[in-house]
């Protein structure tokens, strides 16, 4: 009878164990809202850890509520498609240049002009204010997108077949640029002659001569192996480049409203964590083309400065681009 018991006994824990079991063994729940990212760079790059980090701190804002699936190397489409896919329900965030995003949003323009900022750490400053935070959403919002964060594409300076010591040396150069309305008035004001073509074909036409250089930050002249056909690389810090991170305006309020506070502060804190990143990886970079047979100037940056001030009269055309462009430059 004794055993019978502890048998009877045993029959009766089986249950308890295989449940304790199956819930050690179960995965973690999914979270009920994933929304999809999209960005062009590789995963080893600072656009793809600050979305990561994004994810991350969405994830823990929401208790495992939401979270960011993020996709890398233009798999949901490039910067454009991107963009349009905000509205169309395809791409739940986008990270993209501006210089991209001003064609749907000529009011981010401000942005383009060669020497906003006085240098990366102002830059910085004016990323975490939130007035300018609140303006450039305020200008995003007129075209029915929302903005997440600000990050960072890298102070951009100039590649050259021969060198540039000061901003004479500029005069006739056939440079490579953006198609960018801005970015070739500046080049014109620099005295060279803007060139612009697909980035794709850069490295060929520097090669065989079609261009004589190009503007790039650091990091991508250093990657892109750009030194190897234009080895004169001048320090004139011409333009800090910004990348928002937008969603449409719809889809982010159709988010519940904690998700909605919770994605804010996510964004603002994963941009802060981008920027960071970037200036880290631009430094390395920097370093490692010193050790390159690469020609590094230091033009005096006044006369650039001077030669653009033009450019802000004819770009900054709307109260709202002045509006912004004071609110950047009233950033100590």
């Amino acid at each position: 009878m004794k055993m019978k018991i502890q048998r009877h006994g045993l029959l009766a824990a089986i249950p308890a164990a295989c449940a304790a079991l199956m819930m050690a063994a179960a995965p973690a729940l999914a979270a009920d809202i994933v929304l999809k990212a999209s960005h062009n760079a590789n995963p080893d790059e600072p656009y793809h850890t600050g979305m990561q980090a994004m994810s991350k701190l969405l994830k823990e804002k929401t208790n495992g509520k939401a979270e960011i699936k993020v996709f890398s190397n233009a798999q949901l489409g490039d910067e454009t498609e991107s963009i349009q896919g905000t509205k169309l329900g395809t791409v739940d965030i986008a990270v993209t240049a501006n210089e991209v995003l001003v064609d749907s949003v000529p009011g981010m323009s401000v942005f383009s002009l060669p020497y906003l900022f006085k240098d990366a750490e102002q830059m910085e400053r004016a990323a975490q204010s939130q007035a300018v935070l609140d303006d450039v959403n305020r200008i995003l919002a007129q075209k029915g997108y929302q903005l997440l964060g600000l990050f960072f594409a890298g102070t951009r300076n100039l590649m050259t077949k021969e060198p540039i010591q000061s901003i004479d040396d500029m005069k006739g150069r056939k440079l490579r640029t953006l198609t960018n309305k801005i970015h070739i008035d500046a080049f014109k004001a620099f005295g060279a002659n803007p060139t612009p073509m697909p980035y794709t074909e850069l490295y060929g036409a520097l090669e065989t001569g079609v261009v004589d250089g190009a503007e790039a930050a650091n990091t991508n002249y250093l990657s892109r192996k750009f030194y190897e056909v234009a080895p004169n690389w001048a320090m004139i810090g011409w333009t800090e480049m910004m990348a928002p991170v937008i969603m449409g305006k719809a889809r982010f309020e159709a988010l519940p409203k904690d998700v909605q506070t919770a994605l804010l502060e996510a964004g603002k804190e994963a941009a802060i964590a981008e920027r960071k990143a970037y200036m880290e990886s631009d430094k390395k970079a920097y370093a490692a083309l010193e050790k390159l047979p690469v020609k590094i100037t230091h033009p005096d940056k006044e006369p650039f400065r001077q030669a653009v001030k033009k450019t802000y009269d004819k770009f900054l055309q709307t109260d709202d681009q002045k509006h912004l462009f004071e609110l950047i430059r009233s950033v100590n």
